[in-house]
Order: C-alpha cells, then structure tokens, then sequence
C-alpha cells in the first residue's frame, strides 16, 4: 500500500474518486465496491482524493472538516485501497472536465473502472458529471454508487456536520458508521477541574475541525492503545474562562497520569446536555458531581 501526494505512472486500476471528508458510510460503500473489483479482477484499488476540499478553496470559506487529513488517510487505508493519491485542487482547478479525464485519469491510471458517488462533479466550473465519465465506456468501466440513507436522511458530509453541530451526535455516528472522534494534544489548563476532585485532559480542537455544540458529552478516549469511558465538556466554560476560548476538556475515568503534551483520541458517543454558566463554583461542583454519577450509570448499560 503507498500514500501518494503527487502523480506516477499506474496502470490496470479500479480508480475512486471523491474528496472523502468524514470517510462516512456511504463513503466505505463506495470505496469498498472498488477494492471489491480490483480483487475480482485481478487488478489495484486506487483512490485519488485532496489535501483540501475543493469547496472551500472555490468559496474561500474557512474550512470545517469532519476529520483531518491524516486520520481521513488511516480510514481509508483500513478499508484495503491499494494505493491513495493525495493531490493539490489549486492544480487542477482550472482544467476542463474532459482534460481531467484524459490527462489525469486516463494518462497516469490507465483505468479499468471509475468509481464514484450519484452526485460526484470535477473539471472547471464543475462541467464534469457521471454523465462525462459514463461517456469514456471505451476507455473504461464505470460505477455508480447511489445514494445511502440512514432513517431516510441522506448520508452525507454535508448533513453529518449539521448533526455534529447541533448535538445529534448518535445520528452522526451511525451516519459514520463509528463514533465521531477528535484528536488533539493535551495542553496545559487552568486545572480548576482537579480542584473541583476531576483531573481533565484540556485539547485545543484545531481550527479546520467541525465544532461540536457546547455541552456536555459521554464517550471514550484511548491513550497508549487503552480505551477510558469520559465525561467529555466542549465550549467556552463561562463559568470559569473569562477569556471564553473554546477548549475540549475530558475527564478520563479509571485514568491517573500525566498527559500534557500527549496525543489523545475522544470519541464522543452521545449528547447529555447543553453548556450551563454557573453562579458560582459550588453550583458548578454539584452539577460535575451529577454529570459524573450519570457517566458510571452510562457505562452499567
């Protein structure tokens, strides 16, 4: 398997393409039918994919990603693709549809199949649709994965990011097909959380990370290949932080070490309730007290 962030010289291949954010449910359908037919055929599974999403380098817009580059690239390893190209969109942005098709795809891959989404678009100005490569049938085999729902929502990084962002964590993750997850280095807090009888992990979420609503979440966090069930806080802690930073603060259950400077994975398994600003520390206290008495019932389940 080897991970590529410029073109070589590949032949025979069942080619996926898409810009994969999240690498969702509908995105393992999609890239496990390629492999899928790259054994069936006796041929290599390669994936060509971005380094940023081409939407925000069109719009401008700051990114919001569900997941970063390289946790995007471990998923789709884990899925068996033979080889990943990472390429550069500013590249290509401006080529013509059909010149992507010949001098990309075709030139440098020597394609058997395509793979793509119902909805997949490329080239300049987006000329480039199903309809395009479905016309290349000389060239190669094309396929069309269609859409994938989950309780009659489509499943898509787009509405992914919605739930995320509005606290439907559960509904994200089965859309995810895994729990959402964040990964950070731990740096050092105002350790207001140890005095309160609750050492926590304090993350900086980097700024191309979708942002979870402010509250108060149940899941795990894994260090060292261990997995702790956490009570897990994202927001701007107004009870404590007059700066208001927004700060991912997990307090690891059965967990007594030190963490500052260390890499730690959060996965956030549901939603328990919104971001409360306190009167005082007491208030404060009590609640924790409460959060954390329903994490241990939590985890009886």
């Amino acid at each position: 398997m080897g991970v590529y962030f410029e073109l070589n010289e590949n032949k025979n291949t069942v080619l996926a393409l898409g810009f994969f954010d999240g690498v969702h449910f509908a995105h393992q359908t999609l890239i496990k039918k390629a492999v899928e037919i790259a054994k069936e055929n006796g041929l290599k599974s390669s994936l060509i994919t971005f380094s940023d999403s081409p939407y925000y380098i069109l719009t401008g817009k700051s990114p919001s990603y569900i997941t970063l580059l390289e946790d995007k690239i471990d998923l789709i390893k884990n899925l068996g693709v033979d080889d990943i190209y990472v390429l550069d969109f500013n590249k290509y942005k401006l080529m013509d549809a059909v010149d992507y098709v010949n001098k990309i795809l075709i030139e440098h891959f020597h394609p058997k199949f395509v793979v793509t989404g119902f909805n997949h678009r490329f080239g300049l100005n987006k000329k480039g649709d199903i309809e395009l490569l479905k016309s290349f049938n000389s060239d190669f085999s094309y396929v069309e994965i269609n859409p994938v729902f989950e309780n009659n929502v489509l499943i898509s990084s787009t509405n992914i990011k919605k739930f995320i962002s509005d606290g439907e964590i559960e509904l994200a993750g089965k859309m995810l097909n895994r729990n959402f997850s964040i990964k950070g280095t731990v740096v050092k807090g105002q350790e207001i959380a140890r005095k309160l009888g609750y050492r926590t992990a304090n993350i900086i979420l980097d700024d191309k990370l979708i942002k979870p609503k402010y509250g108060v979440y149940f899941g795990f966090s894994y260090f060292e290949n261990k997995k702790y069930p956490s009570l897990i806080n994202f927001g701007i802690r107004p009870s404590v932080d007059k700066n208001l930073i927004e700060t991912l603060e997990v307090h690891l259950l059965g967990f007594d070490g030190n963490l500052y400077g260390e890499q730690l994975k959060v996965e956030f398994q549901t939603f328990r309730r919104g971001e409360i600003k306190f009167s005082n520390i007491e208030e404060l206290k009590k609640q924790i007290n409460s959060d954390y008495s329903e994490l241990l019932d939590f985890i009886k389940e």
